[in-house]
C-alpha cells in the first residue's frame, strides 16, 4: 500500500493523526520522521497513527479534554442545602458536581468518571439503559443528563455496607443513591439487585453499564451470559486488566485476603481473555478494547493491587 502513496498524500494523513489526536499541527522533526517512516515500508500509516496516539503528549491531550468536559448537575434545591448535604459525610464513591458544588473525598476522580464516560454515547435520546452495579449513580445521572428515555441502576450493596463495616472512619461505599436522586430531581429507577440476578429483570435494554464489578465476580462467564440475555445493542465494561498480549486470567487466593475490607477481588483478565469470552463463549459478535487508562500506585481506584506500578484498566465494548 505504501508505494502507491505518494508524499504529499501521506503528509496529509500524518497532519490529519496530529490535529485529531494531539490536537496541533505537526512539527517539522515529527512530519519528517513519519513521513519518511512511512515512504521506507518501516511503519504503515496505521502504524504511525498507533505510535501518536499512544504517545505521552496525547494522553495528556486527552485527559484534559476529557476533564474538561466534567459534568455539572443542575438543581432546584438552595446551594446551602446541597452543600450541607454534599459536606455531611465522606462516603461517597462518585465524584459528583451539583450546582458548582462538588463533593469531597469521593473515591473516584471527576477525571476518571469522564474517562470512562467517553464509551457511552452523548446522545441517548429514546434509549434505555441498565447500570449494574451503580453505586452512588453518577453514570446513571449521566445517562438521564444525555437523555435516555428509561434508567435502571441496580446495586446489591446498597444501604447495609454500613453494617458489615462498624468503624465509621472505615465506611466506604455507602450507596447514596437516593440523595444525589432527590437532589437532581431524578426519574432513574433504582433497584437493590444482586448482579447474579439480572436475569429476573423482565425487560431489555440498548445499553448496558458494567463498571467495575467483573473482577470482583466467582463466576465472570454466567453473568456476561446472564447481561446478553438483557441487552439489546452493546455492554461497557470496566476493570483492571492483566498487561499480556495472551488470554489469560489471574485468579486471587481469596482465603489469604477475606479480612481486607478494601480488597475483595476475585479475578483480574487480560483484554484478550475478556475478548474471548464475550465472543466465543456469550455470543457477542464484536468485542474490543477501546482504552485503556495506568493507575498510578497510589490509586486513584480502588480494589486491585498486583504488585506492579504499571496497573491498568481497559475499557471495553461488547456488541451484539
Amino acid at each position: 500500500m505504501n508505494e502507491i502513496l505518494d508524499k504529499e498524500k501521506i503528509e496529509k494523513s500524518i497532519k490529519i493523526f496530529y490535529k485529531t489526536l494531539l490536537d496541533r499541527e505537526p512539527d517539522i522533526e515529527g512530519l519528517r520522521y513519519y513521513t519518511t517512516q512511512v515512504i521506507e515500508n518501516s511503519l504503515t500509516l496505521d502504524e504511525a497513527c498507533d505510535e501518536i496516539k499512544n504517545s505521552p503528549e496525547a494522553s495528556i491531550v486527552k485527559m484534559t479534554k476529557l476533564t474538561e468536559s466534567a459534568i455539572t448537575f443542575q438543581s432546584n434545591y438552595p446551594k446551602e442545602e446541597i452543600k450541607k448535604n454534599l459536606e455531611r459525610n465522606n462516603t461517597w464513591y462518585h465524584t459528583i458536581n451539583i450546582n458548582g458544588i462538588q463533593t469531597k473525598n469521593s473515591r473516584t476522580s471527576s477525571k476518571y468518571q469522564m474517562w470512562v464516560s467517553q464509551i457511552i454515547p452523548v446522545d441517548l435520546t429514546g434509549k434505555s439503559i441498565l447500570d449494574v452495579g451503580c453505586s452512588d449513580g453518577f453514570y446513571s445521572f449521566l445517562c438521564e443528563h444525555r437523555n435516555a428515555n428509561r434508567v435502571l441502576a441496580i446495586d446489591y450493596e446498597g444501604f447495609d455496607l454500613q453494617k458489615k463495616m462498624p468503624e465509621p472512619e472505615k465506611r466506604i461505599n455507602v450507596n447514596n443513591f437516593e440523595l444525589y436522586k432527590k437532589l437532581l430531581d431524578s426519574k432513574v429507577e433504582y433497584r437493590n439487585l444482586d448482579v447474579n440476578n439480572i436475569d429476573l429483570i423482565k425487560e431489555t435494554f440498548d445499553f448496558v453499564l458494567f463498571f467495575g464489578i467483573y473482577y470482583h465476580l466467582e463466576n465472570l462467564i454466567s453473568v456476561l451470559k446472564k447481561i446478553y440475555s438483557v441487552v439489546n445493542d452493546s455492554v461497557f465494561l470496566v476493570g483492571h486488566i492483566l498487561e499480556s498480549e495472551n488470554p489469560i486470567m489471574y485468579y486471587y487466593d481469596t482465603t489469604q485476603i477475606k479480612d481486607d475490607p478494601d480488597f475483595f477481588s476475585q479475578i483480574v483478565a487480560s483484554p484478550q481473555c475478556l475478548i474471548n469470552i464475550a465472543k466465543g463463549i456469550c455470543g457477542f459478535k464484536n468485542a474490543r478494547l477501546v482504552d485503556t487508562m495506568s493507575i498510578p500506585y497510589d490509586r486513584e481506584y480502588p480494589h486491585f493491587s498486583s504488585g506492579s506500578k504499571n496497573d491498568k484498566i481497559g475499557l471495553f465494548e461488547f456488541s451484539k
